[in-house]
């Protein structure tokens, strides 16, 4: 006869184990959403610094455009017109106001501009902070605006503030020298 087998030990996990397994796993989890969330938070950031230095590229790409027409004119053998034309003024903080020329059919125009910080914006107009043109975008605030001249280049530093989430800016300055070859070289 036989004798009946005692069942041997089964293969498994106990409760104890399991829940082990579960802490530790729970905690490897939040580690990684933690980081996780630490990296797109910093590329967030990232990409807004990244938009203010293009929206102030942006804008002093056509500041430079403008001030690159200063001392211009219609006709540039006619050295009595560019004699007239070459002076700059940019002795009010944050504006520069400059005068070019231009064919206009047979008649030759001449025209006085300024470029100026107005609020939180720059504007090109008929005067300091008259208003006009705006040059910059909406989406960010214009702190500063200088102008350093020196023979035929001026430098133009722009600063600006791009609002985050969460009330949070970000602010950046900015530099480009621009050549207007119709300047008289004195400063």
């Amino acid at each position: 006869m036989k004798q009946p087998v005692a069942p041997s030990k089964i293969g498994g996990f106990t409760l104890v184990e399991l829940m082990i397994a579960m802490v530790l796993g729970l905690i490897v989890i939040g580690a990684v959403l933690a980081l996780s969330l630490s990296m797109i938070r910093a590329n967030s950031d990232t990409i807004s610094s990244t938009r203010l230095t293009q929206e102030l590229r942006a804008t002093s790409a056509a500041v430079t455009s403008e001030l690159q027409r200063a001392g211009g004119v219609a006709n540039p053998f006619d050295l009595a017109a560019a004699a007239t034309m070459g002076d700059i003024d940019d002795d009010t903080a944050g504006c520069i106001i400059y005068t070019y020329s231009f064919q206009n059919g047979a008649n030759v125009e001449t025209v006085e501009q300024a470029i100026s910080r107005s609020g939180n914006a720059i504007y090109v107009g008929d005067a300091c902070g008259s208003g006009g043109q705006k040059l910059s975008s909406d989406n960010v605030s214009i702190t500063g605006l200088t102008f350093n001249r020196g023979g035929r280049t001026i430098t133009m530093t722009l600063r600006g503030e791009l609002k985050l989430n969460k009330g949070e800016t970000v602010s950046r300055e900015y530099s480009q020298t621009v050549f207007a070859p119709g300047l008289s070289t004195g400063t």
